[in-house]
């Protein structure tokens, strides 16, 4: 019986850790997401140490509930390559001008990069 208990009550902190991660994913700060996952593990791992099944209504919370935070994370890791790659274009378009030969073939004209300042 109280094994029972301290399974259930086991079950239901890997639950609510699934539950912190994925507002921790959704509203950061992302620096606490290591130790959480770290502190889900070790839960985990304690679990499976005491042998026995698990039942399947834990099974199928904690499925979901991982598959949710993996679409979360992968999303966000999408919304950061999306990000990364918008600051790489606009490096490349800065500085840069194109404009027209008199014959009205296209030409890309860098701009001088001044490196000390001249004052009057």
């Amino acid at each position: 019986m109280i094994g029972r208990l301290l399974r259930s009550g086991r079950h239901e902190r890997i639950l609510k850790l699934l539950d912190q991660e994925r507002e921790i994913i959704l509203n950061g700060p992302l620096s606490e997401l290591k130790a959480l996952v770290d502190r889900r593990e070790t839960a985990i791992k304690e679990m499976m140490a005491e042998g026995g099944s698990a039942p399947e209504a834990f099974l199928t919370a904690l499925e979901a509930k991982a598959k949710r935070n993996a679409r979360l994370i992968e999303a966000s890791l999408a919304g950061v390559r999306a990000a990364t790659a918008e600051v790489d274009r606009l490096e490349a378009a800065t500085g840069n001008l194109r404009t027209y030969t008199e014959r009205g073939a296209p030409v890309d004209v860098r701009a001088q990069h001044i490196t000390r300042d001249e004052r009057a």
